[in-house]
């Protein structure tokens, strides 16, 4: 499911990332950067690197190449605004073909198998506890249903409700704690759980999404 990711550095958002990609047992994350308002990336991280004392692996002026080890003051946030947790970011890549990637790692377990379904069921396929669905018309109805209301976020947690969205197979609503939608989903009286944003819900009204992963309820 791809979503989008938020890094700032020194508290300055300087773009986003899908995080198209990982290394789910080594709960590793890595993707694309798209700055934003950066004029130049590699003068902006290796002059933050100087400054802070960050080890630099490599720095090739010639060709604006700069390899970097974890940055502390480099955040990333979910798109709820909660900040990812781990070991950190680090970034490498080149300016002249403007190709620079951020990796994460220290991931946890909980979050990789949530957050990150889609690489964790991926690697784990059949052998995990969630299984891949496909978006059908019950939820899509759910999901223009929730957009129909034309609230934010804060409008959304004043009204908070587990259950408010009940379908044959689906029963959810907004949770004001994870400031996301959760939702149960049954199959053969097996209950799984999923939660998504409200820019997710909007996605899969524009059949940007196409495949959900729950988890079965513990």
């Amino acid at each position: 499911m791809k979503k989008t990711y938020d890094i700032h550095l020194n508290e300055v958002k300087i773009g986003t990332t899908a995080f198209e990609f990982a290394d789910t047992p080594m709960g590793v994350i890595h993707g694309k950067i798209n700055f934003e308002n950066v004029e130049s990336p590699y003068e902006l991280l290796r002059n933050h690197c100087k400054k802070h004392k960050v080890t630099i692996n490599q720095d090739d002026k010639e060709y604006k190449f700069i390899d970097t080890q974890v940055i502390p003051e480099l955040k990333v946030y979910l798109e709820n605004g909660t900040e990812l947790t781990g070991w950190g970011g680090a970034i490498s890549g080149m300016e002249k073909e403007y190709d620079f990637e951020i990796q994460f790692g220290g991931i946890d377990y909980t979050i990789m198998q949530t957050e990150f379904a889609h690489h964790y069921y991926d690697y784990y396929g059949k052998e995990c506890d969630l299984i891949k669905i496909g978006i059908d018309e019950e939820f899509k109805q759910i999901c223009e249903r929730i957009l129909a209301r034309n609230f934010n976020l804060n409008q959304w947690a004043e009204i908070e409700s587990s259950d408010e969205f009940q379908t044959e197979n689906y029963c959810g609503g907004f949770d004001a704690t994870e400031m996301e939608f959760c939702f149960s989903y049954y199959i053969e009286k097996q209950e799984y759980w999923f939660q998504l944003s409200l820019t997710d819900i909007k996605r899969i009204t524009d059949v940007e999404i196409e495949f959900l992963y729950p988890r079965k309820a513990e």
